[in-house]
Order: structure tokens, then C-alpha cells, then sequence
């Protein structure tokens, strides 16, 4: 038998829905219309009819209360299962105020849970979060972003991503070359030990390229020679102007 939730059981209520694991809410058909407009007033039309929503009721319990003027529940602490749930079922009934707070907590989220996020953002045409969560989303396994993503961004996701691995294939390999130590009158031997080193710093990780002062940190064991320092400096100006030459992923689209 269905019970009701203990924060949605007013006397008065007029319109009463149906989580997907039989729990029982009593909405103010006012506050639904006021607030919402996802529910289309015609199944308010018989007071009393039960109307079954396919969400559960941790999810409908948080968001009812965002129809209400009260204190909204704070999401701070919130697993990412729960605030997705909450998010998708704001859009769907397009309770306004849940909607925006979501769109934030989601946002503060990364750079965790970047395909998904990805995904939300392109559903829900959020272009800035479409933007910002593409970065993230560069060291997840190909499985777990095609996964995530509608079918539409699968392609410009992998043209974005492509874009990034040419540079670091650049950025690994363009200093093959040595150049020359006038102290010593040969080809620069500490560079020829210090380039590798830096190199493996990279590690193929194309997160790599967000932590360039840990690639490219002092060598705390040996002072360079200015030859060396300047090679330095230079292969990482090539990146990062290689890395400004990159549109953002809404070009890709």
C-alpha cells in the first residue's frame, strides 16, 4: 500500500502524484503553476486522480520542495547520482528555480563527471557548460565518454579531442632535435639528457598540456645552461601557442 511522503501530505493538497517506488506526494495545484511548466494543467483537471510520475521519491522529494516559498534544500554535499536525478527531472517538469541551481552545482562538480556533465549541458542547450566540461573530459577512457554523450556529440568530441593530441604529439616530439653549447663546442650534452626528461613529464596524458609549469618545472638537481633555458622556454611557448591556435569546442559542433 502506498504511503505518503512525510514533507508532501497537506490536508488541502489538490493534486496528488506517484513515485516510481510508490510514494505519495500532495502538491498545491497553484504552486505546480506558479512554478512549473512541465505538468500540463490538463491532468489537474479531476482533483483526487493519483497521477504516477516515473522518477523515485529521494528525487521528487527534493524537487517539490523547490515549488514552494521556502527555504530551497541545499545541494552542497549532494552525490552526483542524486543531483543528476534532480537535474534531469527540473528540465523535464521545468521547475525553474531547481533547474538554475543545478546547472550551478553541476558546474562546481567538474572537473568530475565530465562526460556527463557534457551530456546534460548539450540536452538542456547550457552552451557555456557545454564549453567549460569538454576540457575535462580529456584523460576518460573513450568508452566511458561515448557512453555518456547524445549521439550528436560523439563526432565533435572526437575531432576536439584530436586536435588536442596533435599538439601533444607535437609538443613530445618537435624536440628530437639538439642544439648547440658554444662552451662546450659540441651539440648541448645537457640537453640531450635534460629533453627526455622533460618529455616523459607528459606522459601521452593530455592533461598534461593544463600543468605546463609541472612539465616544464626547475631542475632542482643541475643549473641549466642558458642554452638550455632558452630551448626550454621555447618549446613551451610552441605549445602553448599551439594549445591558443585551438578553437573551443563549440566550433566543433
Amino acid at each position: 500500500m502506498s504511503r505518503y511522503c512525510a514533507l508532501f501530505n497537506p490536508s488541502d493538497a489538490d493534486v496528488v502524484f506517484q513515485s516510481c517506488d510508490d510514494i505519495l506526494f500532495g502538491i498545491h495545484r497553484a504552486n505546480l503553476e506558479t512554478n512549473t511548466e512541465g505538468f500540463p494543467p490538463a491532468e489537474f483537471a479531476n482533483t483526487g486522480e493519483i497521477i504516477p510520475l516515473s522518477e523515485s521519491s529521494s528525487t521528487l522529494e527534493l524537487l517539490f520542495q523547490f515549488i514552494y516559498p521556502r527555504r530551497h534544500p541545499g545541494l552542497d554535499d549532494i552525490a552526483f547520482e542524486a543531483l543528476a536525478a534532480l537535474a534531469e527531472a527540473a528540465e523535464k517538469y521545468q521547475v525553474f528555480s531547481a533547474m538554475n541551481i543545478c546547472k550551478i552545482r553541476m558546474r562546481d562538480v567538474l572537473p568530475n563527471h565530465a562526460p556527463e556533465i557534457l551530456a546534460y549541458a548539450s540536452r538542456h542547450d547550457y552552451p557555456h557548460l557545454v564549453y567549460g566540461a569538454a576540457p575535462f573530459t580529456f584523460d576518460v577512457p573513450l568508452s566511458g565518454v561515448v557512453t555518456a554523450l547524445p549521439d550528436n556529440l560523439i563526432l565533435p568530441w572526437v575531432r576536439y579531442i584530436d586536435a588536442w593530441n596533435t599538439v601533444l604529439n607535437d609538443a613530445i616530439s618537435v624536440r628530437q632535435r639538439s642544439h648547440y653549447n658554444h662552451q662546450q663546442s659540441t651539440q648541448c650534452r645537457t640537453w640531450k639528457a635534460e629533453r627526455p626528461a622533460i618529455a616523459q613529464h607528459f606522459g601521452h596524458s593530455l592533461n598534461s598540456l593544463r600543468r605546463l609549469d609541472v612539465v616544464f618545472a626547475p631542475n632542482r638537481e643541475i643549473k641549466l645552461p642558458i642554452c638550455c633555458e632558452t630551448a626550454k622556454n621555447s618549446w613551451r611557448n610552441e605549445i602553448e601557442d599551439a594549445m591558443a591556435q585551438i578553437a573551443e569546442f563549440r566550433s566543433f559542433l
